[in-house]
């Protein structure tokens, strides 16, 4: 999310496209897809460093990598107040190597049996929003629909052979949407999921044209905002913006508004969701009823689902959480999660998700923190995600052991503990095997395990809750898991 923010313009370099490996089929898709995602390794790294980052990703067990196709560093003139003359729908009228970044990312993925997700997203061009009298600090508002389709159009195109895209990215955020809120009557009301609701309308038809075998997804929702706005910028609560956008009230009566007057059902296969919990742990729930972080799921899949009742969509839309993760100190010295609640907590977020019935595919953000930015004040230096699996040096974190082979250990009663894990790499059942730490330092093996095949387990055991854990499979061992929660 906000790291992407620092390597818009890195996209605007030109890149070498790397050769091709042998390529490997695609494994059957999963029922809730490992995702990744990292634009500034999978786009602006040598081709080298792209490639080492593919294959631990492989080796993870990561199903998709999600990248973002940049409407403003791959159109042309992006500054330009004017429209250049060129057929915005075809990909080869673009400017040369535009799609370079993307055309490497996508065979070098395929080349390793990974699918590749495309946000179709932020920024518009300058041509493309406030026509009339545009200005600098408003070129996030006012995007032209029919711009937005075509360039959907042309990126689905270049890409059909996509697992999905993804129309825009939190529109519900004032970072990637403005305004969020208007003033009208003496009032505030809700603006941005109006304006998003005309470019999924608009480009939703154009990607499935283009690329009938594709996702699309819609959303792209942040975790939380204001349920009542009160100034333009002010971002939206995720389930304010979603029922605004399906043009009802707080009871799902229709909206009496302007923009709600030609109303169709919402397009779309799923409704995609970032829902961070930043410092919270992955179970607690926000005190706001409109926000959805991730203990919070079930807000966001019940009000799905009553949408869905009554008409507002035209197809259920299963979740898909395409963005999550916990920045860290290490590195850096303003967050208060620690390396070794990283480990523990991605587990528990994807137990949590996975208790979903409709979640149908869970995401980590990022694969590298980004390095220390320079800048006096504290906050400045580190105000863009360290919540990679491994430091901005490529060391691992505990939490790359743990993603891998993800351990949950609850405390039963006073002498079991309740385990819940995955397998991540493989297909089908998975060998795998629970040890604790005796006082000598050795492990000692507590369960052999044959997953279910997803790769998930649950079984629980009699032991002292307040040892030490880890899950081991094949030759690979995950992060050690000190006491049961």
């Amino acid at each position: 999310m906000r790291a992407a923010l620092l390597v818009i313009a890195a996209l605007l370099l030109p890149v070498v496209i790397a050769g091709c490996a042998e390529r490997r089929e695609l494994p059957p898709a999963p029922r809730v897809a490992t995702i990744v995602q990292d634009d500034a390794e999978l786009l602006h790294r040598s081709p080298q460093q792209i490639a080492s980052t593919l294959d631990d990703l492989r080796d993870l067990g990561v199903d998709w990598v999600r990248v973002t196709a940049g409407w403003s560093a791959i159109a042309p003139a992006p500054t330009a107040v004017r429209r250049p003359q060129f057929d915005a729908t075809d990909p080869g009228a673009y400017p040369p190597g535009a799609w370079s970044a993307l055309d490497r990312a996508v065979q070098m993925a395929a080349d390793r049996g990974l699918r590749v997700s495309i946000d179709i997203a932020f920024w518009a061009p300058r041509w493309a929003v406030g026509r009339a009298g545009s200005r600098p600090e408003r070129e996030r508002d006012s995007i032209d629909v029919s711009d937005f389709a075509d360039f959907s159009e042309a990126v689905a195109s270049r890409y059909p052979q996509a697992v999905a895209f993804t129309v825009w990215n939190e529109p519900n955020h004032p970072a990637f949407m403005q305004p969020q809120w208007e003033h009208a009557n003496g009032t505030w009301r809700a603006a941005s999921p109006h304006r998003y609701r005309a470019m999924v309308q608009a480009a939703v038809p154009r990607i499935k044209a283009a690329a009938p075998r594709a996702l699309v997804l819609i959303g792209a929702t942040s975790s939380t905002g204001s349920a009542a706005g009160d100034r333009r910028t002010a971002g939206m609560a995720p389930l304010t913006f979603l029922r605004e956008m399906a043009c009802v009230d707080k009871r799902l009566r229709p909206l009496d508004r302007a923009e709600c007057r030609s109303f169709q059902p919402l397009p779309g296969d799923g409704w995609s969701h970032h829902p961070y919990s930043t410092n919270l742990t992955p179970s607690e729930r926000d005190p706001h009823a409109a926000n959805a972080r991730m203990g919070d799921l079930g807000r966001l899949t019940s009000l799905l689902a009553r949408l869905r009742a009554i008409g507002r969509t035209r197809t259920d839309l299963p979740l898909y959480l395409t963005e999550y993760g916990y920045q860290t100190n290490p590195p850096d010295p303003t967050s208060r999660t620690s390396l070794a609640e990283q480990a523990r907590w991605l587990p528990e977020a994807e137990q949590i998700a996975r208790r979903q019935a409709t979640v149908r595919g869970v995401s980590q953000f990022l694969v590298r923190d980004l390095p220390q930015r320079t800048g006096e004040d504290l906050r400045s230096r580190w105000g863009d995600y360290q919540s990679g699996l491994r430091f901005a040096d490529g060391r691992p974190k505990p939490a790359h052991a743990a993603y891998a082979l993800a351990l949950v250990a609850r405390r039963a009663d006073a002498r079991h503990v309740a385990f819940w894990g995955l397998v991540r790499p493989g297909t089908g059942a998975r060998d795998a095997r629970i040890s604790v730490l005796e006082p000598d330092a050795t492990w000692r093996s507590l369960a052999q395990l044959r997953t279910r095949p997803d790769g998930t387990f649950s079984v629980k055991i009699a032991i002292n809750p307040s040892r030490t854990f880890r899950l081991q499979s094949g030759s690979r061992t995950g992060s050690a898991l000190k006491g049961a929660r």
